[in-house]
């Protein structure tokens, strides 16, 4: 693979990322109000929910990558 066509993929994997990271904490978000207004509480799975969102979005991320690095290597 090209270092052009590498770097691309990286920028779109990169950009990607940003969405769906802002995508997920947006669900949970959402979600962890739902279940606040539901049970009561104030805060706590809304702030609960997003991080969960966060850390799903980071780990898509390295797992992207690290298949992207692999795929480099290999060509």
């Amino acid at each position: 693979m090209s270092d052009r066509r590498y770097l691309l993929k990286l920028l779109a994997t990169a950009t990607n990322f940003f969405a769906e990271a802002l995508v997920a904490i947006a669900i949970g978000f959402f979600l962890g109000g739902a279940l606040d207004r539901l049970i009561g509480t104030e805060f706590l799975f809304t702030a609960i929910f997003m991080v969960i969102g966060a850390v799903a979005a980071v780990r898509n991320l390295i797992v992207r990558v690290m298949r992207l690095g692999e795929r480099q290597d290999n060509e």
